[in-house]
């Protein structure tokens, strides 16, 4: 069996990192992607001195000439791709709809959305060669109403359209929407910061308790999830919403197709 390439945006810290990094320990060859060139490479020097096959490349998503070049790369150094898991993401500007400033709302939108599209976009001929996987990380915000996490709502939204349409664009391909849950990541320091007197007083409590009481999970255990579809999600399962403590998901043996 050949080992499987997985392209991992986001790659640098947090749970693209853990994801990255329990890729390779499984046997995939992974291209790790991330904006902070020093801790892309140190996390992809970890990698290697674990024994994994990693490289890394420096790329901003919201640019469309960074996502062609996360894909070239890919395909001039491993000649395919079986997995792309669109990770990269950000949570700000968290203000009122009536203060947002209007350049920060649409580079959310170039992270969050076009970043992801584009990836798939170029992806998909390599994709369907392989009979290969999408995984994108989503939120159950994209379904609640959060005062201040206007561009955040609404980019994961409009993720889970795009992803339920390329499913049923794209029958040789298996894309799967991902819920990670509440992790122990810098996106909850910015938004137990951001949301105090803006969102309601109980979401502000619901995230600050979540951290005080150390419920917040560590990467590692969503990261083993994701991966686990990355590597095994079955095409049946194409276009569906899953979250990381899925039943389903959690049985799911980490096996390429």
């Amino acid at each position: 069996m050949h080992q499987p390439v997985i392209i991992v945006s986001g790659a640098s810290q947090g749970l693209g990192a853990a994801m990255a990094s329990l890729a390779a320990a499984k046997g995939a060859q992974v291209v790790l992607a991330a904006r902070n060139t020093s801790a892309l490479e140190a996390q992809t020097h970890k990698i290697i001195q674990n024994g994994g096959k990693a490289c890394a490349v420096t790329a901003d998503i919201s640019r469309f000439e960074d996502c062609q070049k996360i894909i070239d790369f890919t395909i001039q150094t491993f000649g395919r791709i079986d997995a792309l898991i669109n990770n990269a993401g950000v949570i700000e500007p968290f203000a009122r709809i009536s203060e947002v400033n209007h350049e920060d709302w649409e580079h959310h939108l170039k992270v969050n959305l076009l970043g992801p599209v584009r990836l798939c976009q170029l992806a998909i001929p390599y994709l369907r060669q392989s009979l290969g996987r999408v995984i994108n990380l989503t939120s159950q915000a994209a379904e609640i109403e959060i005062p201040g996490g206007s561009a955040y709502s609404t980019s994961k939204a409009a993720l889970n359209r795009f992803s339920k349409v390329l499913a049923a664009e794209e029958p040789e391909i298996t894309v799967i929407l991902f819920i990670p849950g509440e992790i122990d990541t810098p996106m909850q320091t910015v938004i137990r910061e951001k949301s105090k007197g803006i969102a309601p007083g109980a979401i502000y409590q619901y995230f600050t308790d979540l951290h005080e009481q150390g419920k917040l999970l560590p990467p590692e255990t969503p990261a083993q999830a994701a991966v686990n579809l990355a590597m095994g999600a079955p095409h049946d399962w194409s276009g569906e919403i899953l979250q990381w403590d899925d039943e389903k998901v959690q049985a799911l043996a980490p096996l390429w197709k």
